[in-house]
C-alpha cells in the first residue's frame, strides 16, 4: 500500500511542476523570430508574370520592393494550390554583384 502511495504521490507532485509550467510559459518573453516578424514595416508590392523553362504552366513573380525580396509562384493543376518555385533576396544579390570580381 505505501508503494502505492508513493508513486501517487510522485505523479501528483509531477502534475503541479507541469501545471506551473504551462502557466508560466506565456509570460515568458517571445522568439527571436516573433520579434523580428512584429519590427518589420509595411511593404509596397508589384506582381508579373512570366513563363518557366521546363514547365507548361506560367509563373507568377511577386517583389516586395520595400524589402527588396522577390517569389516566385506556379499554379498547381493537379493539385488546385499555388505552388513556390523559389526565394531571392534582391538587396543581397545587388550587393553580391556590384562586388568586385577576382
Amino acid at each position: 500500500m505505501t508503494i502505492r502511495r508513493s508513486r501517487i504521490l510522485v505523479l501528483t507532485i509531477l502534475n503541479c511542476a507541469l501545471l506551473v509550467a504551462i502557466i508560466a510559459l506565456p509570460f515568458t518573453s517571445e522568439a527571436v523570430g516573433q520579434e523580428a516578424r512584429t519590427m518589420r514595416s509595411h511593404a509596397t508590392y508589384s506582381m508579373a508574370g512570366g513563363n518557366v523553362g521546363g514547365f507548361a504552366t506560367g509563373a507568377i513573380y511577386i517583389v516586395d520592393e520595400t524589402h527588396d525580396e522577390m517569389i516566385s509562384l506556379m499554379w498547381n493543376d493537379k493539385s488546385k494550390v499555388l505552388t513556390s518555385i523559389g526565394y531571392r533576396n534582391l538587396a543581397a544579390d545587388s550587393g553580391a554583384s556590384m562586388r568586385p570580381q577576382p
